[in-house]
């Protein structure tokens, strides 16, 4: 069996915009071979740059062109080293991750088992997955708890908010904390992702807020390129810290570990790909720490490929899941991943990655960029 073609295929902003907050785009990948077996992936597609990692696709797919699919790992290592010369880059990594994606469903159909089986078999069969509920636009402590209470209707058992991600104001964001826990009571997990914009010289005071609430995580609350100091806040905090979204390899997460910066690693499925992450895990688990996959993609192929390497990480927490997300990737997809009552999404045991892919409906998108988001007039 050998690689004949590589296609990606844009899914513009607006597909997916709702009334609660804008849209992402999404970078599709479909691999043919010459036996007729076709491969879906998915690529990271951060704002405003989805045409640029599509071209880093393309240009791939020369390099790739007649490669038998089941060298993955060839795939992976070669395209660092002498595709991209060991420069990485978001963009670089999101390319690879959606290829490799996309040879992992490859193999899976053509010896007609989930990928999970091709990764060590499923060290569990129902994945717990959190519900998103970001938005870009400033929402009142009323607006978030309301948001919040309407994922858990649908089964969620945990859910991830912003409260200090809108105002400069410490009290602000503890009064949105405070509406989100009275709103869902004691029984939900409730996130708390700082989105790097945490203000250090209130750490204690948020810390106290954090435990006050209940909250089970504290995520990113600086940039990852002070790890020191983030290490110092994992040990104020006492809570657990999750960080990793924006890195992609196992080299970038290495000094997390060393460090002792984090409790919980947050890889990108369409950053890393299924095969880095579950390598990522692995060498997290000498250091006890945990690996919740970091799910901003369509909930299609990207859920589809968090929900196999999920399976397989014995050190697993929880699978990002956006509700948001869902009916527009109904639009062009077919799957069976529904969230039970419990929080959890079963794993299934169709080939492949168990995603069905309409590429008329792909076609049939009008390809406009997104807004411009707006910059603050000062700094």
């Amino acid at each position: 069996m050998k690689i004949t073609s590589i296609e990606t295929f844009i899914v513009p902003p607006h597909v997916s915009a709702d009334e609660w907050c804008r849209g992402k785009a999404w970078i599709l990948v479909k691999v043919k071979t010459d036996c007729g077996i076709i491969g879906w992936g998915e690529a990271y597609a951060p704002h405003d740059c989805e045409h640029s990692t599509a071209h880093l696709i393309h240009q791939l797919a020369r390099y790739v062109d007649g490669m038998d699919p089941y060298r993955i790992k060839y795939f992976t290592t070669l395209a660092y080293k002498h595709f991209s010369e060991f420069y990485g880059g978001i963009e670089f990594f999101s390319a690879i991750s959606g290829i490799e994606i996309a040879l992992w469903d490859i193999v899976g159909k053509a010896l007609e088992v989930p990928v999970h089986k091709l990764l060590g078999g499923a060290c569990r069969n129902r994945i717990s997955v959190y519900a998103n509920c970001w938005s870009h636009e400033e929402r009142s402590a009323e607006q978030i708890a309301t948001y919040a209470l309407q994922q858990v209707a649908l089964g969620f058992k945990a859910v991830k908010i912003y409260p200090f991600l809108y105002s400069n104001d410490v009290d602000e964001g503890i009064a949105r904390l405070r509406a989100v826990r009275e709103a869902l009571g004691s029984d939900i997990d409730i996130l708390v992702d700082a989105w790097r914009v945490a203000d250090i010289a209130n750490i204690t005071k948020i810390s106290q807020a954090l435990h006050q609430y209940g909250v089970t995580w504290f995520e990113d609350p600086i940039a990852i390129d002070n790890i020191e100091l983030l290490a110092d806040i994992r040990r104020m905090v006492r809570l657990p810290i999750v960080t990793g979204e924006t890195i992609c390899t196992k080299k970038e997460f290495r000094p997390l570990l060393e460090k002792h910066a984090a409790d919980i690693l947050n890889p990108d499925i369409t950053c890393c790909g299924i095969l880095e992450i579950k390598e990522i895990a692995a060498m997290a688990e000498p250091y006890y720490a945990r690996v919740a996959i970091h799910n901003y993609n369509s909930m299609a192929i990207g859920l589809a490929a968090s929900l196999q390497a999920a399976a397989v990480i014995p050190n697993f927490v929880r699978v990002e899941y956006f509700n948001r997300f869902l009916k527009p990737s109904q639009l062009f997809s077919s799957h069976s991943f529904d969230v039970a009552d419990d929080g959890c999404i079963v794993l299934g045991e169709e080939p492949g990655l168990g995603v069905s892919i309409d590429e008329t409906v792909l076609l049939s998108f009008d390809d406009k960029p997104g807004p411009i988001r707006r910059w603050p007039e000062e700094i």
